[in-house]
């Protein structure tokens, strides 16, 4: 019986080394290597396999492994040497990866990939002609080099001074890729460089508006409003201004600053009117030719009444990666610091602590439990920090992409009232209509447990010159948000747009419970260089 054991064994792996190849080619590669870990003694073709399956997956460590086991078992496998040159390339091993380019043109010249990564090593070498010549004839043997081999060929055209040819070949990535996805901002970043001519790019856009909105206090059930306002819902104008310049570009990195400008305007509640300027800087490394590293500053001074109101800093880190037809994902986290500028409520009196006891002295308006120090509580200034992800995919839906992402944030106040966990999960979707319609929509979801109760009671227990009771349980806030928006592209440089936005915050803190309805019409004119 033991005889018959490796001709078993053999005839085993034989059989899942063809199914493994069935799963690659249907583009299966995980479940193919997981059809291939329980082989024992894999073959030189198995090791290959694995390794064109961990390529596939931007597995490149493993990828290499493999592909040097099946290179060492069999080095006459055909295309062995181009796979290994491309996890070599990725891995950051240029000379490993220009070594076996070397050695597979002899029996690899009929794969695209053999010229696309030609290119791509001419184009380290700032061989720009040679490099766009390859990554050409990539592009011209098969379409699954795209988008890569015309972004970087756009690239290597404009080292070689043909930006006739450059744009020519960024253009095609922005209309292969969709709108908005790293690779057609890239690509439209690099056109802009390129069409300037001086090493640097600025655009300009500026959004204005009128709005409806039936709660702008914000005014929850049962509040009182404050004194000298009449109503709770208003018209304002609204204004956006935003600028940004592009400093720096090469083939990997690019650094730029932005300056955003939101004020509004309203037309009864004038105290509410906003004045928010943000300075942006930030900077980007390609990692790959489908990854790219952002690190972006903001910082964010706004007033309200003319009175300043908030300064905040944020550092956000964000990883975005392109998967191809499965689409794209975002991973970023952010560290930010708020500092309140107006003075916190001052301390209430306290009373006996006996809800709905008459207070201690005649002449109280109201009291609070003992104890309770409203000014320090109160005290909204802190940092927190978020982590959140994102992916974007497209549907054979029109043009439309959906978008579904998680966020995490957690912040930590001087005074107990406002730091919190909270948890974030949001649906968005943006479709191409016909006639140059593009209509936007966003579902969320967050929730927020607070870690301490709250110093607001409800304002249906505030009677005059009596004790008002507060809850024993920690405040937690739940909210739904909604919004749809179509947009008409008017000319290349305006736009219209009317747009929905519903807010409902439920919330255990009767003064923090409300819900808000914003109707807006806009108008944008974008400028660019």
């Amino acid at each position: 019986m033991l005889v018959f054991l490796p001709l078993a064994v053999a005839a085993e792996g034989d059989l899942a080394g063809s199914r493994a190849t069935a799963l690659e080619r249907s583009g299966r590669c995980s479940d193919a290597l997981d059809v291939l870990a329980g082989v024992a003694e894999p073959s030189a073709a198995q090791h290959f396999l694995r390794g064109r399956c961990h390529v596939q997956l931007a597995q490149y460590p493993a990828a290499e492994n493999e592909l040097r086991a099946a290179r060492e078992a069999d080095p006459g496998l055909p295309h062995v040497d181009l796979y290994y040159a491309m996890a070599a390339f990725h891995l950051g091993d240029i000379q490993a990866a220009e070594a076996s380019i070397a050695k597979a043109r002899a029996g690899s010249a009929d794969r695209a990939e053999l010229y696309l990564y030609e290119g791509l090593l001419a184009l380290r070498r700032q061989e720009n002609a040679a490099a766009a010549a390859s990554l050409d004839r990539a592009r011209d043997m098969s379409a699954t080099v795209e988008p890569t081999a015309s972004y970087y060929a756009g690239l290597a055209f404009a080292g070689a001074d043909d930006a006739a040819q450059a744009v020519e070949a960024l253009d095609r990535v922005i209309a292969m890729e969709p709108q908005g996805s790293v690779w057609a901002e890239e690509a439209r970043k690099a056109k802009e460089r390129i069409e300037a001519g001086d090493g640097g790019s600025w655009w300009a856009w500026a959004t204005v508006g009128v709005e409806y909105d039936d709660n702008v206090v914000l005014r929850s059930q049962g509040t009182l409003l404050p004194q000298g306002i009449s109503g709770n819902h208003d018209m304002r104008s609204v204004w956006t201004l935003h600028g940004g310049y592009e400093f720096l570009r090469e083939r990997d990195w690019s650094a730029g600053v932005a300056m955003t400008y939101y004020g509004s305007a309203h037309y009864d509640l004038e105290e509410f009117n906003q004045h928010n300027p943000v300075l942006s800087l930030w900077v980007d490394r390609r990692l790959a030719e489908a990854t790219t590293l952002l690190l972006r500053y903001d910082s964010s001074h706004s007033w309200i009444d003319s009175k300043p109101f908030l300064h905040s800093d944020t550092l956000t880190p964000t990883l975005f990666h392109e998967w191809g037809t499965p689409g794209r994902s975002e991973l970023y986290g952010s560290i930010f610091k708020y500092n309140y500028l107006y003075s916190s409520s001052g301390e209430i009196v306290d009373g006996r602590g006996q809800p709905f006891s008459n207070c201690l002295s005649p002449g109280t308006t109201f009291c609070s439990p003992p104890g309770i120090q409203e000014g320090q509580d109160r005290n909204q200034d802190g940092w927190g920090f978020s982590v959140g992800a994102d992916h974007s995919l497209p549907l054979n839906f029109f043009e439309t992409e959906l978008t579904v992402g998680y966020r995490y944030e957690r912040y930590s106040s001087r005074g107990s009232e406002y730091s919190y966990e909270g948890h974030e999960f949001r649906v968005a979707t943006d479709t191409r209509l016909p006639w140059e319609f593009q209509l936007r929509t966003l579902v969320s979801y967050t929730l927020r447990p607070y870690r301490n109760n709250s110093s607001f009671p409800d304002p249906r227990d505030v009677f005059f010159n009596l004790e008002y009771p507060l809850q024993n349980e920690n405040r937690r806030d739940d909210a739904w948000y909604y919004s749809v928006a179509l947009e008409k592209k008017l000319t290349d440089d305006f736009s219209a747009e009317i747009a929905y936005r519903y807010i409902k915050n439920h919330s255990n803190v009767a003064v923090f419970d409300y819900d808000r309805e914003i109707l807006g019409l806009y108008v944008t004119y974008r400028l660019e260089e």
